[in-house]
């Protein structure tokens, strides 16, 4: 009976011990889960705020730019089927201190200043024509365009490009110029993009200028540099 009591004890203490290695092993494997189900939620959560301030970084440094429909007037010198005569043209009036440009193309048009109306070109025309240079009032015409603005900068491109617009429309303006330089010195900062330079650079030679015919020499110049900015962005 003795020997009986003692085998049967054993057996009650294996089945213990295996009961508690079961129990045990249930234990670990509950929190291995529960540890593992934490941690795959906090890398989600993690991947949804990088994707969410990487949306906003593009909000924020990304702007579509809509510059309305807009129309100018300006003296055409000569009219070019070849487009290197009409830089010659060009380099020919600037080496004599004229702000002459080449607009459009096929064909290309060398022009002289910058008018809100024909009748604005009269002062310019006449003084032109006393330096032997004859010329004919032509109006340019812009449609809308629309493009993104992305990447540093964007904002301080935004402001200019819309201010050179507005001076499409309106005329070169002082309300215009004052505009120019104030939004430039508030965005500009230290390290201002070099795309914008000399347009910035063009709008300080034209506030500088205390003849209104001088100022509207400056603004066919305006005008030829937004275009370059507006071709970069626009991808043309």
């Amino acid at each position: 009976m003795n020997g009986r009591r003692k085998v049967l004890e054993r057996i009650r203490i294996v089945i213990a011990l295996i009961l508690g290695m079961m129990a045990l092993a249930l234990l670990t494997w509950g929190m291995g889960k529960v540890y593992l189900e934490l941690v795959g939620h906090s890398r989600l959560v993690k991947a949804a705020g990088l994707q969410k301030n990487q949306m906003t970084s593009n909000t924020v440094d990304s702007t579509m730019l809509v510059l309305p429909e807009a129309t100018f007037w300006t003296c055409q010198v000569g009219v070019f089927q070849n487009e290197n005569n009409a830089r010659l043209n060009r380099q020919t009036l600037q080496g004599l201190g004229f702000k002459a440009e080449v607009l459009n193309a096929k064909p290309w048009m060398v022009s002289i200043g910058f008018a809100h109306s024909a009748n604005d070109l009269k002062g310019m025309r006449q003084s032109l024509a006393e330096k032997g240079i004859p010329t004919v009032p032509k109006q340019i015409a812009l449609p809308e365009r629309t493009f993104r603005v992305a990447g540093n900068g964007s904002q301080l491109t935004t402001e200019l490009l819309t201010n050179v617009n507005t001076m499409l429309m309106k005329g070169l303006t002082a309300e215009a110029l004052a505009k120019e330089k104030q939004v430039w010195d508030a965005l500009a900062g230290e390290h201002p993009p070099k795309d914008l330079e000399a347009l910035h650079q063009l709008y300080s030679q034209a506030r500088a200028k205390t003849n209104l015919e001088d100022q509207n020499a400056l603004g066919l110049a305006i005008f030829f540099e937004y275009q370059r900015v507006i071709n970069k962005f626009s991808g043309k």
